[in-house]
């Protein structure tokens, strides 16, 4: 039982990046660790539905979320986003 509880801990610091708290108040480590979580669950969901490895389905959500955030500010600022993203 207690290795499985460090598993998952080196897992949250290795993968998760959850090394450093920002926060040293309860409920700011209790909303990082929930973030942490939720970004957990969305990449081992990507990783199943696109049958990719751990590390590559992060790596790709992530550029995804990022290209996705772009198109939305550039949308927000009265921007086409069809020609940020024409290549």
């Amino acid at each position: 039982r207690r290795w499985d509880i460090e598993v998952f801990f080196r897992f949250l610091k290795q993968e998760l990046n959850l090394s450093h708290l920002i926060s040293l108040n309860k409920n700011g480590i209790q909303i990082i660790l929930y973030m942490t979580l939720i970004v957990a669950m969305m990449v081992l969901m990507y990783k199943k539905a696109n049958d990719l490895s751990y590390k590559t389905a992060k790596r790709r959500l992530a550029m995804e979320v990022r290209d996705l955030a772009m198109a939305l500010i550039v949308v927000q600022c009265g921007g086409d986003p069809g020609l940020f993203f024409k290549t």
